[in-house]
């Protein structure tokens, strides 16, 4: 095998150069999260549905058993949901918070990622510097970094639990199966028992990749089981109280259809065996087209490296996990994503590096057909497009199509490629396509304007109901103390003339719905995603 080489003159300079990489990537990040909270609010379904049930523990003050407009919520633990109350505590109620914690998140899994990458290869810092931003510059994990869900707290709690593997298998020492525990557990907390697919194949597979674990197996089995029996245990300490306090139907919800019936059955979500397959090139994007990165990593000698070994697992066996069950979102991802970005930044650097070949602009490429497209799809005739693409801002394509030009431009001068630059150049691309995406989207993606029309209603006294599935799109925003009222859309004349006053809100594929029972007037109206939010009343009510 190939060993990166390193001068000794730069013993001292190295450590020095990883402060600078550390500082770029939480430079990179507080510009990304910036244009994130300069145009992103909560998006529904998820992130409105996810304050809301926050929200609700802070009006009950029950920190037990999360609830969804008054009902028990047993589609997620409640880690996220403490955290945000955790920092309302600290700050006061606001969004901005809830906007938060997933890029905090995010910024801890990329030092922990660098520090991951120290245990693995000691000595290694070209990996260490590498490795968060191969992290930050893929696709999907720079996409979600900013989304106010599970995963990146997932992510972080399976790093933790990574850290104590990798540092259990040089000594098993209790401190570092803590850690493990401690990620299981948390795992548990954060989103229930998927963490297993995360955290259990490279344990139970250490023979493959740790001495220690060859030499002292039982040894190893007993503490890593130990080390589970109290993640699990941590998890339990707070389902058991749970269940017991909001009931067996609570408890069966929680503990069988929320994850048995996705992994056979899924009720939602529900993909073929082969879809993760089929979109590997957006998942491993930019790296799918630089064929650098397959040169790098399709090396038989590369995997004698252990610790090689190690990452193959992590990540394989969590993409054939995830391929196996029903229910199936790239998001789920996410927590493998460092396993790859670990194992490409040693391949990375076991190679010398090599001068710029014509394989080395195609991810630059690949980014400009993608700004092109988003430039003239909305042109084309004929061509059924959503109403964001429809509406898109013309500077966002330019914006693309310029970072491509650009990036060929600047490495045909520099005559060499980095995957530092391909990360820089996707992290741009991120920037510009948050500003214009949620620039193109007007309100439709967000409910701050259609809580400020409701908020005025219920100060007059007027009451709300909303008409159809409800997700709780609405108790944070309109920091609501008691429950929406909810009807079925058969319902709106009979609770109309009960209260000649109120609103309904609907959600609909028209913005002038009719209503064959009775006669309303549309006092508001926005666009709902693909779709449309619609707030009626009686005629001159």
């Amino acid at each position: 095998m190939e060993h990166p080489h390193f001068d000794a003159s730069d013993s001292v300079a190295m450590p020095r150069t990883i402060m600078r990489s550390h500082a770029g990537i939480f430079t990179a990040w507080l510009l990304l999260t910036v244009v994130n909270l300069g145009f992103h609010r909560l998006i529904p379904l998820d992130e409105t549905r996810y304050a809301s049930v926050a929200w609700d523990m802070w009006v009950r003050h029950n920190w037990l058993v999360p609830h969804l407009n008054g009902i028990p919520y047993h589609h997620k633990p409640p880690l996220l949901f403490w955290i945000d109350n955790l920092g309302w505590a600290l700050f006061g109620v606001n969004e901005l918070w809830l906007l938060l914690v997933s890029p905090l998140c995010a910024l801890a899994s990329l030092y922990a990622l660098s520090y991951l990458a120290g245990q693995l290869w000691p000595g290694n810092q070209q990996a260490m510097r590498m490795a968060p931003w191969l992290l930050f510059g893929s696709l999907i994990w720079g996409a979600y970094l900013n989304s106010s869900m599970f995963d990146m707290l997932l992510g972080l709690c399976v790093l933790a639990a990574m850290i104590g593997l990798v540092k259990a298998s040089k000594n098993l020492d209790w401190r570092y199966w803590a850690w493990y525990a401690l990620g299981c557990g948390f795992g548990l907390l954060a989103k229930g028992p998927v963490v297993f697919m995360h955290i259990l194949a490279p344990f139970l597979l250490g023979l493959f990749w740790s001495d220690t674990a060859k030499r002292d197996p039982g040894k190893w089995y007993l503490q890593g089981g130990i080390a589970l029996v109290i993640g699990i245990a941590i998890g339990l300490a707070w389902a058991v109280p749970a269940v017991l306090n909001a009931g067996d139907a609570f408890g069966g919800t929680l503990l069988w259809h929320q994850t048995a019936d996705r992994v056979v059955n899924s009720f939602a979500h529900r993909r073929p065996l082969w879809w993760y397959l089929e979109l590997s090139p957006m998942i491993l994007f930019p790296w799918f087209f630089w064929p650098r990165f397959w040169q790098a990593v399709c090396r038989k000698e590369l995997f004698a490296d252990p610790t090689v070994r190690f990452c193959a697992i992590w990540f394989f066996a969590g993409i054939l996990g995830f391929s196996a069950i029903s229910g199936k979102q790239v998001h789920y991802l996410l927590p493998l994503m460092p396993a790859l970005a670990l194992l490409t930044s040693r391949a990375l650097t076991s190679r010398a590096p090599a001068g710029l070949r014509l394989g080395d602009f195609l991810p630059f490429v690949v980014i400009g057909l993608f700004g092109l497209g988003l430039l003239l799809l909305p042109m084309l005739p004929n061509v059924k497009t959503y109403h964001w693409l429809q509406n898109r801002q013309i500077w966002w394509p330019l914006a693309i199509i310029a970072t491509s030009i650009a990036g060929i431009v600047l490495k045909t001068q520099s005559r060499r490629l980095t995957p530092y630059s391909l990360s820089a150049s996707v992290i741009v691309v991120l920037m510009t396509s948050l500003a214009g995406f949620f620039s193109s989207t007007g309100n439709a993606f967000h409910l701050n304007d259609a809580a400020v029309q409701l908020e005025k209603y219920l100060k007059a006294g007027e009451p709300i109901a909303w008409a159809g599935k409800y997700d709780g799109q609405f108790l944070f925003l309109l920091r609501l103390k008691e429950p929406m009222t909810v009807i079925q859309p058969k319902d709106m004349p009979q609770w109309l003339h009960e209260y000649p006053h109120g609103h309904v809100v609907s959600i609909g594929p028209s913005q002038n719905p009719v209503n064959k029972r009775i006669r309303l007037q549309t006092d508001y109206v926005q666009p709902y995603r693909e779709e449309w939010l619609i707030v009626q009343s009686l005629p001159n009510a």
